[in-house]
């Protein structure tokens, strides 16, 4: 007992001085012979650093079956999860967690940043109000309230909450991340550069925050220093999607078709079910006068991603060019049923009168 003992905490030291390697081997020895939960749960935190979700998954769910009252376990289950986007059981994890230990605010972070993650908003500003109602000065909630507020088109209180996070020395890579959109929201350009620049000295080749970068000279309209971040990221990752997608928008912005169109075929390459992909081909076929091809692959985006109102939209774009305007009312319908704020109203008339001349 006193060698199982001693092993294990050899293990945790090895797991918390991130040798992983050394700390696995342990628990695995470990395992075998016997049935303590934080075996277990050592060996699922090391599987999420290793990114290895099913084993995560399979060795915290152990934990959570041997101690059915520690909650920790229930939650990095959840974690387990959320990272590999089953929702409906992560939401049952931090459920089963938040029963186990109600006032842990970080567990109820957790579930209101999967309720925001999943556009329940209502629910999602509940559990940050609850979290911040017992830690104003919650971090990662803070954050998340800025994003709530986002949300209802309220930047500039949003980008108050994130100002007063960093001067208050909250300065995490989530916080700058976040202020950076806003920024961007804003047009506030030189400031969400400045952050993202910031954000990547830590980790120049963190492909996400590449593709936060490239966000923002796009937005920007600076297509070519975007054009520039999306070569970096495919340098690292030649086959990450978002990269190639932010390629094709840069690309199409800049007026570069041609450009466009490879871009969007490295996008099908990696994800023949990928909407985005065809909804690029499309616009580039259309700039280059391919009218019906581009109505084709349109009509590939759509099958993808049913209820985008932006594809339907531009389904009628293309159908008014070609004069017909019955087709062009039936897609702009479709896009004032997905989304009935004022964006597609205006068309939705013009058309409703043109369709009804045709007829």
């Amino acid at each position: 007992m006193d060698n199982e003992n001693n092993l294990f905490k050899t293990g945790e030291q090895f797991f918390f001085a991130g040798n992983y390697d050394g700390a696995r081997e342990i628990f695995q020895s470990l395992e075998k012979n016997t049935q303590n939960p934080e075996v277990y749960n050592f060996l699922g935190l090391i599987d999420l650093e290793k990114e290895d979700l099913i084993e995560a998954i399979k060795h915290f769910s152990l934990a959570s079956s041997l101690d059915k009252n520690n909650a920790k376990y229930f939650y990095n289950q959840g974690n387990a999860y959320f990272y590999n986007g089953w929702i409906k059981e992560a939401k049952t994890a931090y459920s089963n967690a938040l029963y186990l230990a109600p006032d842990n605010i970080d567990y109820r972070y957790s579930l209101g940043y999967l309720y925001y993650d999943t556009k329940d908003f209502a629910r999602a500003q509940k559990e940050v109000d609850a979290v911040l109602y017992i830690n104003p000065d919650h971090a990662h909630a803070r954050v998340l309230n800025a994003l709530l507020k986002v949300e209802n088109k309220d930047f500039i209180g949003a980008k108050n909450i994130l100002e007063e996070n960093l001067k208050k020395g909250f300065d995490d890579d989530f916080t700058k991340v976040s202020l950076s959109k806003i920024y961007c929201e804003l047009n506030i350009f030189d400031r969400a550069e400045k952050l993202m620049t910031e954000v990547l000295e830590k980790n120049p080749k963190n492909l996400n925050n590449l593709c936060d970068l490239t966000e923002v000279y796009i937005k920007q309209k600076a297509y070519d220093k975007a054009l520039l971040a999306v070569e970096k990221i495919l340098e690292i990752n030649p086959n990450y999607i978002a990269g190639a997608i932010n390629g094709a928008r840069a690309s199409y912005l800049k007026g570069d078709w041609e450009s466009t169109k490879d871009f969007a075929q490295t996008i099908i390459s990696l994800d023949i079910n990928c909407a985005q992909g065809y909804y690029y081909l499309a616009l580039a076929r259309e700039k280059t006068g391919d009218i019906d091809e581009a109505i084709e692959c349109l009509k590939r985006a759509i099958l993808y991603d049913l209820n985008n109102p932006k594809y339907y939209a531009k389904m009628s774009d293309f159908y008014c060019a070609k004069g017909d305007f019955k087709s062009a009312f039936e897609y702009i319908s479709e896009a004032v049923n997905l989304d009935n704020t004022n964006e597609y109203k205006f068309r939705y008339s013009e058309l409703l009168k043109l369709s009804r001349k045709a007829e």
